[in-house]
């Protein structure tokens, strides 16, 4: 199923787009992309969210927040028919972060932060808290204290410790914590995952030795080789899994694997479930 593209806009006066919508019952499932990152906060919901090729359960709160092009979805019922869904939506992009930290510096930490938002970010209960209030500000604030609200919220969830949601293969994200000789490697791996991998090559390529090599790369990485090429490969398998038709004997074939069952057990070990379920949570009735 393809994500579908959708056009954020903001209004005259104003630099970053804010959102409310009170009173749902649901949420349908919306599969999208755009540009902008997207802060939500998701409230009295009970279901399950999308974002990249993660898919985990809601219930009751949700903030998450999404980096440019990632597809992403709720699909949710109100927890009880008196408390019904409240949705508020932030969207900004990167290019007006980027002119924060070039006038005022004090704002460069938040690029290092965004970094991570390619694959997702969910936060923890107690910053949803501290934000819920800020948010709940906005709606009738003028385009000056939201702005100020909103630089409020970035300062609340920069200090928290978020979880990460998809995978990096499918976002599409590169390894930005590796130094130059890692990064060789990474890239390399980004595009020759479907292969057998060779580690005399990748320490050649490194200008390390094997053992050196595999120190380093789990250091900067936080995974093995052999890890990082499998979350490459399943997260290859997931984009497939969700855009096309094809047998999931394809698929595994295509994204590396000569063997469906070490492919179908794998794949199960990532994302606790067959790839077949994977691909029915995408194409729910609903789903269109």
């Amino acid at each position: 199923m393809k994500a579908n593209f959708e056009v954020i806009t903001a209004d005259n006066g104003e630099s970053w787009t804010f959102f409310q919508r009170n009173a749902q019952t649901a949420l349908p499932f919306n599969w999208h992309y755009h540009p902008e990152y997207e802060l939500s906060l998701v409230l009295n919901a009970s279901g399950s969210r999308y974002i990249g090729d993660h898919i985990g359960a809601c219930d009751g709160g949700d903030l998450v927040l999404t980096g440019p092009n990632l597809p992403h979805t709720w699909a949710v019922q109100a927890v009880a028919a008196d408390r019904l869904i409240a949705v508020r939506v932030i969207w900004f992009t990167h290019e007006w972060i980027e002119r924060l930290c070039a006038t005022c510096p004090e704002f460069q930490p938040l690029l290092r932060w965004l970094a991570d938002a390619g694959r997702g970010l969910k936060f923890s209960d107690a910053a949803l808290e501290r934000i819920r209030p800020l948010i709940a500000h906005m709606d009738d604030a003028t385009p000056m204290t939201r702005l100020i609200l909103m630089l409020q919220v970035l300062d609340v969830l920069k200090s928290d410790q978020p979880v990460q949601l998809s995978s990096a293969a499918f976002s599409g994200a590169p390894d930005r914590h590796g130094e130059s000789r890692i990064t060789r490697v990474t890239h390399y791996l980004t595009t020759h995952y479907r292969e057998p991998i060779d580690l005399r090559q990748l320490a050649t390529l490194a200008n390390l030795t094997v053992n050196s090599l595999c120190r380093a790369f789990r250091q900067h990485t936080r995974a093995s080789i052999s890890e990082y090429v499998a979350r490459l490969r399943i997260g290859r398998a997931c984009a497939e899994l969700i855009d096309s038709t094809k047998p999931i004997a394809t698929i595994a074939h295509d994204t590396g694997y000569r063997n469906l069952s070490h492919f179908n057990r794998q794949f199960r070990a990532s994302k606790g479930m067959s790839p077949g379920e994977f691909r029915t949570s995408f194409h729910r009735p609903d789903a269109g």
